[in-house]
C-alpha cells in the first residue's frame, strides 16, 4: 500500500472510530433517557396507586357518613313518632281530666257547698292549655 492510501485508510478508520464513539455516546444518552423515563413512570404509578387508595378511603368514608345519615333519619323519625304518641297521650289525659272535672262539677252542683274556686281555676287553665 502506498503512503497516500494508508493515510486514506487511516483517515477512514479514524472517521469510523469517531462515528462508532458518537454512536456509543448516543446509545449511552438514550439508555440514560430510558432509565429516567422508567423512573418517572414508576413515580407516576406510585402516585396513581396513592390516589386510588385515597379515593377508596374517601368512598369508604362517604359510605360510612351515608349510613350514619340514614341512622339519624331513622332515629329522628322514631322520635317524631314518639313525640306524636306523647302528644296523643297528653290530649287523652287532658280529655280524661276534663271528664273527671265535669263529673266533679256534676257532683258539686248537687252539693250545697258548690265548686271550690281552685277547681274552677284548674278547669279554666285546662281549657286554655287545650286551645293552644
Amino acid at each position: 500500500m502506498t503512503k497516500k492510501l494508508r493515510t486514506y485508510v487511516a483517515d477512514i478508520a479514524i472517521i469510523a472510530v469517531n462515528e462508532y464513539q458518537r454512536l456509543i455516546d448516543e446509545y449511552k444518552r438514550l439508555v440514560h433517557e430510558y432509565q429516567r423515563l422508567v423512573a418517572e413512570y414508576k413515580r407516576l404509578v406510585h402516585e396513581y396507586q396513592r390516589l386510588v387508595a385515597e379515593y377508596k378511603r374517601l368512598i369508604h368514608e362517604y359510605q360510612r357518613l351515608v349510613a350514619e345519615y340514614k341512622r339519624l333519619i331513622h332515629e329522628y323519625q322514631r322520635l317524631v313518632a314518639e313525640y306524636k304518641r306523647l302528644i296523643h297521650e297528653y290530649q287523652r289525659l287532658i280529655a280524661e281530666y276534663k271528664r273527671l272535672i265535669y263529673e266533679y262539677y256534676s257532683l258539686a252542683a248537687c252539693s250545697p257547698s258548690g265548686v271550690p274556686a281552685r277547681i274552677r281555676r284548674f278547669f279554666n287553665n285546662c281549657d286554655r292549655a287545650a286551645s293552644r
